[in-house]
């Protein structure tokens, strides 16, 4: 895939992801793969289309759904079948709280689908914020 379809395939996910698009799921392949970084209260690596959808459905459920998530991607990077994404989430959070923080994601892709990401965030602040 080149670099230019792999950046759009992504822009895509975060149009949909920060919509709440229902074709989300289509983006994903069978078998993808989410990591989450040691520190986070939703750590771990999960396996399979159906596990990632958890997982997304359980983070999305922390935030306000009558306040628009704000995803601000700042820069993103394509090479071979990796997209890297440096973005800033702003929301409010389902106990109103203010939340803007930094991630970066990795994205792997195989066959025009994310096969696996890697996410990085400040755990600490999203620990804070979000779970106390």
């Amino acid at each position: 895939m080149a670099a230019a379809e792999a950046k759009k395939l992504i822009k895509t996910y975060f149009k949909r992801i920060s919509t709440g698009d229902p074709r989300l799921p289509e983006m994903l392949a069978d078998d993808v793969t989410w990591w989450v970084p040691p520190g986070s209260d939703m750590a771990g690596t999960y396996e399979g289309k159906a596990k990632v959808l958890e997982l997304m459905g359980s983070g999305v459920g922390l935030y306000d759904p009558t306040v628009p998530m704000v995803i601000d991607v700042q820069e993103m990077v394509a090479e071979g079948n990796t997209v890297c994404v440096q973005f800033v989430l702003s929301a409010k959070t389902a106990k109103g709280r203010d939340y803007r923080n930094h991630y970066h994601f990795v994205f792997k892709l195989k066959r025009g689908k994310i096969a696996a990401v890697k996410e990085y965030v400040d755990t600490k602040y999203a620990h804070d914020v979000l779970f106390t």
